[in-house]
């Protein structure tokens, strides 16, 4: 395939945290720079720490600053970027980049992408917070269907999740891709200590993580008395997490890290990497242990599901099920050859399958498509 051309490209996002959507938009700029391939223009809400990866690259964002999210005059000065920067091609992430673009006057001088990360948040909090939520969603689906856009998902689940909101649309699976790590390079952290079995939660503490499936599981007798539960990273659930630990009598064995530098390194020295999600798209933190040869026990749902082969690429288990999660960390306690094994299999599947380069390219497909507007026929698959 030729990855030499691609139409003048935009990319909005929201900015606001570093999660998956905001290491999906660094590492595409990234791989389009190394392509040798035109800078895109990369339009935040924030200028956070998505806009700081971004700088590192040489890029310079533009900051979408209006009084509230729903602005009138922001669809305005994101069109005038947008023609500033010559695109052709508007890639968006997000609810609010997406209504914003569908407010522009206009707006058929440029061709659409869009990305769906993963499932909308359940309404939550006060009854004005959960009014909100779900008009921010309903508005997203009202203007993904105006937009025309090309949608690409990062799962089949979440394929099919939208099947009735995207129907009629152009729709493709593209699933996340990383760069690959060498272990090798990433020392030990002091904060986990050589000796017993280190097991770790990475991400956001929040409800849809399910991480207090794993406390209760610290509890459970099948798991080993020497296990320790790492979380890492901060959340609103941190405080009830910890009152759950003292509940459960393992508070002295889960250790709350907050926002750690050194991610990698911890995520590189852990006997077991914990995904006890709710559901999930593709999260990077997977692809990261896959290719850091961390062994993964995760719940069956989503992407977890999709992308590990039980009992060859990690270990699945029914979302929720303690018995189930205590008694696969007990398997991998009893036998490091079963963990290096699935470990080994991991690392080799996160290359052949989930590179950033077959990532960048399948975009660049997408991208050719939308500019050529062939986007009005709805495509079954296309992995």
């Amino acid at each position: 395939m030729n990855v030499v051309s691609c139409p003048r490209l935009a990319i909005v996002a929201p900015g606001e945290l570093y999660g998956g959507v905001e290491r999906h938009v660094t590492g595409l700029c990234s791989e389009l720079l190394e392509l040798g391939l035109p800078e895109p223009k990369v339009v935040l809400f924030h200028d956070r720490e998505q806009a700081a990866q971004v700088r590192a690259l040489g890029l310079e964002p533009h900051f979408l600053d209006g009084r509230g999210k729903y602005d009138p005059r922001l669809a305005g000065e994101l069109r005038s970027v947008l023609i500033r920067a010559g695109a052709e091609v508007v890639h968006l992430h997000g609810y609010r980049a997406t209504i914003t673009a569908w407010c522009m006057a206009d707006r058929r001088d440029f061709a659409f992408v869009k990305t769906e990360h993963g499932r909308p948040e359940p309404p939550q909090g006060a009854m004005i917070g959960r009014l909100k939520t779900t008009l921010n969603h309903r508005l997203d689906d009202l203007a993904t269907r105006g937009l025309g856009a090309v949608i690409c998902y990062v799962t089949a689940d979440l394929k099919s999740y939208f099947d009735c909101a995207h129907r009629g649309l152009r729709r493709k699976v593209v699933y996340n891709g990383i760069p690959s790590f060498d272990p090798s390079d990433l020392p030990r952290p002091s904060s986990l200590p050589v000796g017993g079995i280190h097991l770790g939660i990475v991400g956001r503490i929040s409800r849809v993580k399910g991480i207090d499936t794993a406390v209760r599981a610290m509890a459970h007798p099948d798991m080993p008395a020497e296990a320790v539960l790492h979380i890492i990273g901060t959340g609103p659930l941190q405080t009830e997490l910890a009152v759950l630990a003292e509940r459960e009598d393992v508070a002295e064995r889960v250790v709350f890290h907050g926002f750690c530098d050194d991610v990698y390194g911890l995520l590189a020295h852990l006997d077991v990497l914990l995904m006890p999600s709710l559901h999930e798209g593709l999260p990077y933190t997977l692809l990261e242990a896959m290719t850091l040869r961390t062994p993964v026990v995760a719940s069956d749902v989503g992407g977890l599901g999709e992308v590990i082969r039980d009992g060859e690429t990690g270990l699945l288990f029914p979302c929720g099920n303690v018995e189930a999660l205590a008694r696969h960390c007990r398997s991998m306690s009893d036998s490091k050859e079963l963990g290096l094994r699935l470990a080994t299999h991991a690392a080799a599947d996160q290359e052949a399958r989930f590179t950033l380069r077959r990532m960048t390219e399948q975009y660049l497909e997408n991208y050719r498509e939308a500019a050529a507007g062939n986007c009005g026929v709805e495509e079954s698959e296309s992995v």
